[in-house]
């Protein structure tokens, strides 16, 4: 079971959309950034940098409890765990250089 923590934000919505379209077994658990839970010490501990989106992954490597935290991080691990949306191994490349230019290109320079 994936737990994922969200606020109605475009970067959590990527994730949203990955687990719906992967049909992945999730549950929602709303972090209201505009009362400041993002900075609460048990969201903290799931992700040391206060923001969301974040998951943990109840069935993670060899069965045990992870956590990701940020988009790109989440979008490939979830990649990676259900083996859909990475494409064939020679999309890989392209696949990782848009994912990253998104995270720290395009994202942060678009605000």
């Amino acid at each position: 079971m994936i737990r994922f923590y969200f606020h109605p934000t475009p970067n959590p919505a990527k994730i949203a959309l990955f687990l719906e379209e992967a049909d992945l077994a999730y549950e929602t658990v709303p972090v209201d950034t505009m009362k400041g839970e993002q900075h609460e010490p048990a969201f903290r501990a799931i992700n040391p940098n206060g923001k969301v989106p974040a998951i943990v992954d109840t069935e993670g490597p060899g069965g045990a409890e992870a956590r990701v935290f940020d988009s790109s991080a989440i979008l490939l691990y979830l990649g990676d765990k259900t083996g859909q949306f990475l494409g064939a191994p020679a999309d890989r490349p392209e696949l990782l250089s848009w994912l990253f230019f998104i995270a720290s290109g395009l994202g942060p320079f678009s605000g």
